[in-house]
C-alpha cells in the first residue's frame, strides 16, 4: 500500500494501483471495450447518441449550446468536455474508455485532497489511497456510474476542494482560475453536484467563519482584487451564461423539468437506504435488496446510498483525533445533505410516511423546485464520510499491513464484479432503414420500452430517421405535437401494442379501420417503415402485430433474425379515402362495448378532434354520433375559427357534413349542459370513393 514513493513518482504509484483495481473490477469490460456497453438501460444509449450528434454540429453547435440561443430549454453541456475521446475512438469504444477513466480520476481526485487536507507529504500514504479506493468504488458512484453519465462524474468536487484548500493556504491567481474553470466543467456535467457545492461552501464558511472573515479583509489587497474579478469573470461565462435557457424553463409555471412534489417524493432517499447493501454486491446484494431494497421508491441507481459498514463503524468510534473543526465541518455536511437527500417527508422501507423533513420548505422554490432527483444530495454523504474515513486512517493507521487490511475489507463491502454491460451492437434492420425513403419511422417497443427507445435515438445516427412516439425524446419535445402523434389511429395501437385491438380488427373511434387509417396516418407523418424488435416482444405482442401489418397490402417485410422491417412499397397504391380523424383531449372514459360492437365516451365540457386530410384537393366529410335520453342536443361542434357547424338529424343521429381543406383542420365538440354528455357510436366517412 506505501511504496514511499514522493513527487511524480508517487503519483503515477497511485494511478497504477487505482488502475489494476479497476480493471480487475470492471472485468468484463476491458475485453468488450467493442462490442459491450459499461453499464444497463438506455442512458448509456442516450449518451452515446447525444456525443455523436454534437460531434455533427461541431463548433456551431457547442456555440449553440454554450450561449444558451433560442428559446427556454434544458441545457446539456456533458459530453463536451469529453468530446476529443469520442472523436478520436469512436462508440462504444470512447464511451467506455471515459467509464474507465471516470473512475481512475475519481479515486486520484480524492486521494489527492486527502493528501492535502490531512497534510500528508506522500500521496502514496495509506489514507489517501485508502479513501482514494473507498470514494471510487463507493455504492452510490457506481450506482450511477451504470448509466448516469452527469452523475458518476465524481472526480469533480475532489479536485475543487483539493485546489480551494491549497489555495486557502497558499493564494495564486492560476488557482483560482482552476477552480472556476472546474466549477464551469462540473456545473455542465451535473448542476445537481454545482448546488450541492455551493451549498457546501456556504457551510464551510459558517464553520470556518472566523477564518473567513480574515480572509476577506484580505481580499482590499490588489492582488486578490484580481483573482476574485477573474474567478467572477470565469463563473459567469462558464456557468449563468449557458445555463440561462435552463434557469428559463425552470421559471415556467408547467416547467418540463420540475416533476412536481410527487416525483420529488419518489426520488427521494430511504432513512435505510444507508446502511443497506447495494443490490448488485455479487455476494449479499441480492438477499439485502429482497428484504430491504426492493420496497425503496425510485429507481435502483437513485435509491443506492450505502456508506458502508467499515466506514460507518471508523468515523463512528476512531474520531476522536480528527481535528475539531473539520469534525464539525464534515459531520454537519454529512448531516445536512442526509436530510436532503430524504426528501419532503420521511421514507421508512419504502414506506412515505407524513413525517415532513426540512426540504419540504424548499420544494417549492423555484431553483430546488426543479431539482428532479433530490436524492443526488447523497453525493456529498458519500464524499463527506469519505473523508472522515480518510481522516480516521490518516490519524490512526500506522502500520502497513493493518492499511492492506482496510482497503481489502472496502473493496469486499464495495464489490459490484463482474462489471453489469449490455450489447452496443445494433440490428443490421437499421443499414437498411438507411436506404428507405421517409424523415420517420414507426419503431416498436420505442415508445414503451426506454432501452429500446435510446437506443433507437442512438441508431438515427445511422439510419438517420427518427421514430415517432419516441419516450426518450418525450421532455425534448412539444408536448401538444408529442400527444398528437400518440393519437393517431393504427399508429397508436402499434406504438403501444394493443394487441386486443389488433388482433379483432377493433375499429378506431369514429369507426375508422385501422389497416385503412394507418396508410395515410404513415403517409402524413412523412413514414415509410415499420421496425419490429421481435427480441423485445412477448410472442402475443409480435403475434398480433404481425398478423396486423398482413393485412396491409402497401407494406413489405423483410426480417433480420432480432427485428422485423416492413417497407411501404412506392409502386401499390393504398386503397383509402385519405382522410382520418385524430381523438384531442377531452374525451373521457372511453369504451367500446364488444357485445354491441359499440363505442362511447364523455364529455363534460368540450373536446377536440383533428381532421386530416392528406390529399391535394377538398373532400366532403361525414360527421355522426348518438347521444342518449334527453341531452341530445347539448353537443354542439364548432371549427378551429369558432364557427358553428350546422348540423342535420338522421334517425335520431346529430349529424354534420364538412368540406375539408388538405393538412390539419381542428374541430371542438362543446358540451352546453351541466351534466355529463355521452357520445355514443361516432363515425366519420368521406364520399370520396375508394
Amino acid at each position: 500500500m506505501q511504496f514511499r514513493k514522493t513527487g511524480l513518482l508517487g503519483h503515477i504509484s497511485v494511478i497504477a494501483i487505482f488502475s489494476v483495481l479497476i480493471l480487475l473490477m470492471t472485468f468484463p469490460i476491458i475485453t468488450h471495450l467493442k462490442s459491450s456497453i459499461a453499464g444497463i438501460g438506455g442512458d448509456p444509449w442516450q449518451t452515446m447518441w447525444r456525443f455523436t450528434v454534437k460531434e455533427q454540429q461541431g463548433f456551431g453547435g457547442f456555440l449553440n449550446d454554450f450561449l444558451g440561443r433560442g428559446n427556454p430549454q434544458l441545457v446539456n453541456l456533458s459530453v463536451w468536455p469529453w468530446m476529443p475521446i469520442h472523436v478520436l475512438l469512436g462508440e462504444p469504444v470512447g464511451y467506455n474508455t471515459i467509464f474507465l477513466l471516470n473512475m481512475l480520476l475519481s479515486g486520484y481526485a480524492m486521494a489527492l485532497f486527502i493528501r492535502i487536507l490531512v497534510q500528508e507529504k506522500n500521496i502514496c500514504s495509506p489514507a489517501p489511497v485508502i479513501a482514494g479506493i473507498a470514494y471510487m468504488f463507493a455504492p452510490y458512484h457506481i450506482a450511477h456510474s451504470l448509466g448516469h453519465f452527469g452523475a458518476m462524474q465524481l472526480e469533480w468536487v475532489p479536485f475543487i476542494l483539493a485546489i480551494s484548500v491549497s489555495y486557502i493556504r497558499n493564494p495564486k491567481i492560476w488557482k483560482i482560475l482552476t477552480i472556476g474553470i472546474l466549477f464551469s466543467i462540473q456545473s455542465w456535467e451535473e448542476h445537481h453536484y454545482a448546488l450541492w457545492l455551493a451549498i457546501f461552501a456556504v457551510l464551510a464558511c459558517i464553520v470556518y467563519r472566523h477564518d473567513v472573515m480574515r480572509f476577506v479583509s484580505s481580499l482590499y489587497q490588489k492582488k486578490y482584487i484580481l483573482s476574485v474579478f477573474l474567478f467572477a469573470s470565469i463563473i459567469i461565462i462558464g456557468v449563468i451564461v449557458p445555463y440561462i435557457p435552463t434557469a428559463k424553463l425552470a421559471s415556467e409555471d408547467s416547467s418540463a423539468i420540475s416533476l412536481g412534489v410527487d416525483q420529488t417524493t419518489r426520488f427521494s432517499s430511504d432513512l435505510f437506504a444507508f446502511i443497506t447493501p447495494a443490490p448488485f454486491h455479487p455476494i449479499w446484494g441480492s438477499v439485502f435488496n429482497t428484504l430491504f431494497g426492493q420496497y425503496f421508491t425510485g429507481n435502483e441507481s437513485e435509491s443506492v446510498q450505502y456508506i458502508g459498514v467499515v466506514i460507518l463503524i471508523a468515523i463512528l468510534f476512531f474520531k476522536k483525533h480528527i481535528p475539531v473543526y473539520q469534525k464539525r465541518l464534515w459531520y454537519s455536511a454529512l448531516i445536512l445533505f442526509g436530510l436532503i437527500s430524504l426528501g419532503p417527508v420521511l421514507h421508512v422501507f419504502g414506506r412515505i410516511t407524513s413525517i415532513p423533513l426540512p426540504y419540504a420548505l424548499l420544494v417549492h422554490v423555484p431553483l430546488f423546485s426543479a431539482i428532479r432527483t433530490v436524492s443526488r444530495a447523497g453525493v456529498f454523504v458519500t464524499f463527506s464520510s469519505v473523508v472522515l474515513f480518510g481522516w480516521v486512517i490518516a490519524t490512526n493507521i500506522h502500520r502497513l499491513r493493518t492499511s492492506y487490511i482496510i482497503a481489502g475489507f472496502i473493496v469486499l463491502d464495495f464489490l459490484f464484479f463482474p462489471l453489469p454491460t449490455q450489447s452496443a451492437i445494433l440490428s443490421p434492420a437499421y443499414l437498411k432503414l438507411a436506404s428507405v425513403p421517409g424523415k420517420n419511422i414507426i419503431e416498436i417497443p420505442a415508445a414503451t420500452n426506454y432501452v429500446a427507445a435510446s437506443r433507437s435515438l442512438y441508431a438515427e445516427t445511422i439510419d438517420h430517421k427518427q421514430a415517432v412516439g419516441n419516450i426518450a425524446l418525450e421532455r425534448g419535445q412539444s408536448m401538444d405535437a408529442f400527444n398528437l402523434v400518440k393519437s393517431v389511429p393504427g399508429v397508436r395501437q402499434l406504438l403501444y401494442l394493443r394487441t386486443t385491438e389488433l388482433q379483432q380488427g377493433r375499429p378506431e373511434f369514429f369507426q375508422q379501420g385501422l389497416n385503412e387509417t394507418l396508410p395515410d396516418a404513415m403517409q402524413w407523418l412523412n413514414t415509410d417503415a415499420i421496425l419490429v424488435h421481435t427480441d423485445s416482444l412477448s410472442p402475443t405482442q409480435v403475434a398480433a402485430v404481425e398478423n396486423f401489418l398482413a393485412t396491409i397490402p402497401i407494406l413489405e417485410k423483410e426480417s433480420f433474425g432480432d427485428a422485423d422491417l416492413y417497407i411501404r412499397n412506392q409502386n401499390i397504391k393504398a386503397k383509402t379515402d385519405g382522410v382520418f380523424l385524430i381523438r384531442g383531449d377531452g374525451f373521457e372514459n372511453v369504451g367500446y362495448d364488444p357485445k354491441r360492437l359499440s363505442t362511447f365516451a364523455e364529455i363534460r365540457t368540450q373536446a377536440t378532434i383533428s381532421l386530416i386530410n392528406i390529399l391535394q384537393s377538398a373532400v366532403q366529410i361525414d360527421l355522426s354520433y348518438t347521444v342518449p335520453g334527453e341531452s341530445a342536443d347539448s353537443l354542439i361542434l364548432q371549427d378551429q375559427n369558432g364557427n358553428t357547424i350546422p348540423r342535420t338529424n338522421q334517425t335520431d343521429r346529430p349529424h354534420y357534413k364538412i368540406t375539408l381543406q388538405p393538412g390539419q383542420t381542428n374541430f371542438t365538440f362543446i358540451n352546453k349542459d351541466t351534466d355529463t354528455a355521452i357520445m355514443q357510436n361516432p363515425t366519420e366517412t368521406s364520399t370520396r370513393p375508394l
